[in-house]
């Protein structure tokens, strides 16, 4: 069961895959033990040392769990390291997109309109110029008279300016682990076959009250971005608040 298929080359790569994606799966079970090292090593053909290697890197993706005088174990996916783009990437051709996309949503809502208030109010002139040079390069012309599609890199590159704006140490932090939750939600709904007019006026909105220092129409802002997204995307989205006067249809 554990085996590569005949045309993958066995290299530690691609035995991290394949396990990982055994275990998304659900292949290999919640709490499954893995046989052990030396097993694995004859199963697969290669060193105990690659073993060792890849299942260290699989613990690190909060896959599966190794204890001395135990074993190895597989974790359920509320260990997994969902926001680690390898686990994020394999995930997402795996569990029901809609349950993925609608926890990116989320967790997106949770935490962007916020990180726009605080650009408003605290970023500098570095920051507002990266915020602007990004939105230039989102929009290129597209499909039918007037049509406007986006640039998922600029627009991927416009979300994480604004929650380095935002300054705060935590946030900033977790916009980098959170890249591709934004490309996975960015680059489907760029893609939908529609017009991104009001999409692109949108992201206008939130540079324009960044660049006023209004952060209540840059919280806003952000919301109706991400109302556009779920939009797209064909999403429900139940229970999240938007602003003080607005909340998703529960």
């Amino acid at each position: 069961m554990l085996r590569l298929p005949q045309e993958i080359s066995i290299n530690k790569k691609n035995i991290i895959e394949h396990i990982a994606r055994m275990i998304i799966e659900g292949t290999l079970k919640t709490d499954q033990v893995l046989p052990n090292e030396i097993a694995l090593a004859s199963l697969f053909g290669v060193s105990r040392t690659m073993i060792r290697d890849a299942l260290r890197s699989l613990e690190e993706k909060g896959l599966i769990e190794r204890k001395t005088n135990v074993g190895t174990r597989v974790r359920s996916i509320h260990s997994w390291n969902l926001l680690d783009s390898e686990v994020l990437d394999w995930s997402s051709k795996t569990l029901t997109q809609s349950r993925f996309l609608l926890s990116l949503l989320e967790l997106r809502l949770i935490m962007e309109p916020q990180a726009a208030a605080l650009a408003a109010i605290r970023a500098n002139d570095s920051d507002l110029q990266d915020i602007r040079d990004s939105f230039s390069r989102m929009a290129s012309p597209g499909a039918g008279a007037g049509g406007v599609v986006l640039d998922t890199e600029a627009d991927i590159e416009f979300h994480k300016a604004i929650i380095k704006a935002s300054g705060n140490l935590f946030i900033t932090q977790f916009g980098g682990a959170i890249r591709a939750a934004l490309h996975h939600t960015i680059y489907l709904s760029n893609k939908s076959n529609i017009d991104h007019k009001q999409s692109l006026d949108c992201h206008r909105r939130v540079l324009a009250a960044i660049e006023n220092r209004n952060s209540k129409e840059a919280y806003d802002g952000m919301c109706r971005v991400l109302k556009n997204t779920i939009t797209d995307l064909k999403l429900q989205v139940t229970g999240v608040v938007l602003s003080d006067f607005d909340s998703m249809p529960r």
